[in-house]
């Protein structure tokens, strides 16, 4: 993988959530969400990594980004929200969504969008759609949920986290609708707008990695 922000950030987050996941002394719940964080940032890893390689070697395929980008990238982040505490408990229903999602990514490359010759554009709407949805729900739970009301939010990591991914997939959701179905405003995968994407996205990476600090940076812990 070609050295960029984007790579950079990726491999400290990396770093830094392995560092915490083997050193920190946090609660066990603590550890498994930042597992899965972990998960998020080796599967994006290996994704740019296969998919710059692929490319390098003249073998780009619609088929490898579709299961990297369109399917891989928004399932690992779900995942990631079936586990945070939602006072709602709607986390229950992230894990039958990327049941549903998945279900339509099939009936997709059946029906409407061939999986080996485009980008599935349907099934993309759909998965960061979802991320979206729960990101969003999330967000406005933690600023309601009783048991965080005298904690400071920048000590919260699920804060931290909320917010980036909210971000991130935001502005890649947006920049998606724009130029695949404005193609005149440009290529999603190409010149300024994918650099933008791909600087928020390492940020977004980058966060995630750092934001299990933010109780020791912001002095306030929060409990379950």
């Amino acid at each position: 993988m070609p050295v960029s922000f984007y790579s950079i950030a990726l491999l400290l987050g990396i770093l830094l959530s392995s560092l915490y996941l083997l050193f920190g002394k946090e609660l066990k719940e603590y550890k498994k969400i930042n597992a899965l964080v972990l998960l998020i940032l080796i599967s994006e890893l290996l994704s740019e990594s296969v998919w710059n390689f692929t490319r390098s070697s003249g073998k780009d395929s619609f088929l490898l980004y579709n299961v990297l980008f369109v399917y891989l990238r928004p399932t690992v982040t779900l995942l990631l929200f079936s586990h945070l505490p939602y006072s709602c408990h709607l986390q229950r229903k992230v894990v039958p969504s990327m049941g549903v999602f998945l279900f339509f990514g099939m009936l997709n490359a059946l029906f409407f969008q061939s999986i080996l010759s485009g980008i599935q554009s349907y099934s993309f709407l759909v998965g960061h759609a979802m991320v979206l949805f729960y990101s969003i729900i999330f967000f406005k739970d933690i600023l309601h949920q009783s048991k965080y009301r005298d904690v400071n939010l920048l000590s919260l990591p699920y804060f931290w986290m909320a917010s980036l991914i909210l971000f991130s997939f935001g502005e890649s959701y947006i920049f998606f609708i724009l130029t695949h179905y404005l193609p005149s405003l440009g290529d999603y995968q190409m010149g300024h707008i994918f650099h933008w994407v791909q600087f928020f996205a390492g940020i977004m990476y980058l966060t995630l990695g750092l934001s299990f600090y933010a109780p020791l940076v912001f002095k306030r812990r929060y409990s379950y």
